[in-house]
């Protein structure tokens, strides 16, 4: 699904994960572009599977994002789900465009994979943003860049499993002069923990019973990633 397809500032690259119906971004897509154009912003959003959706098998999506994340903590370039995300941005980005990547579940290992790649050929990174993401290595470059959210129910527990797979981890020479394991080397420096209902497919519900404190998850989704785009923009023009 692509949103707005005019000349904009901003080029939006929502990417899926794990069997996703392939409507499931389309609400939040849509309102994210309603809240740039309240702005005065132009924007334009693709929604993207880069592993395919929940028609297509579920052994060969597993088996490709395994290997996306073993080529991500490697260092490699991904040669399936970022390989399929950078192709499209290739495809449809335009120059002095800003390009703001933003990913559910192992969609968001493909957009850091991307993201990585495109950022080295010299183009303008907006941002990461990572919804219920496993545990990717942030290349240091992007670090400021990504934003890394998660759930927690109204009882103030973790309920989404997905963000305990994967590391950020990585060895470190300690003030000894000696190597020992680091579990955040590799982690974004922005994190936040989301009040929602539900778990690792609710993130963007905007209907009964997923709303707490009069917000839906998908408000609460929203606003969250709504205030830190504004900060990082600040940030920029600062620069």
């Amino acid at each position: 699904m692509t949103i707005h397809d005019d000349t904009a500032e901003i080029v939006i690259y929502m990417s899926a994960g794990f069997a996703t119906a392939s409507n499931f971004l389309d609400d939040f897509a849509a309102k994210l572009v309603w809240r740039y154009e309240q702005a005065g912003r132009r924007v334009r959003v693709h929604v993207h599977f880069p592993y395919g959706d929940w028609d297509r098998s579920k052994q060969g999506q597993l088996s490709e994002i395994v290997r996306d994340m073993w080529h991500n903590a490697h260092r490699k370039k991904s040669v399936h789900g970022g390989e399929s995300l950078l192709q499209l941005v290739v495809s449809t980005m335009r120059q002095g465009e800003k390009l703001l990547f933003i990913g559910h579940s192992a969609g968001a290992i493909a957009s850091i994979l991307a993201a990585k790649e495109l950022e080295h050929h010299g183009c303008d990174i907006l941002g990461v943003i990572q919804v219920g993401s496993p545990r990717c290595a942030i290349p240091a470059s992007l670090k400021n860049k990504v934003l890394y959210l998660h759930a927690r129910n109204p009882q103030n527990q973790s309920r989404d499993p997905i963000p305990r797979l994967g590391t950020w981890g990585g060895w470190s020479r300690t003030r000894l002069g000696i190597y020992g394991w680091n579990r955040s080397k590799h982690a974004p420096i922005h994190q936040r923990m989301l009040p929602i209902v539900g778990s690792h497919a609710d993130y963007f519900r905007d209907h009964n019973p997923y709303i707490w404190e009069q917000a839906s998850n998908l408000q609460t989704t929203m606003n969250a990633i709504w205030t830190w785009l504004q900060t990082i923009e600040k940030d920029v023009e600062h620069d």
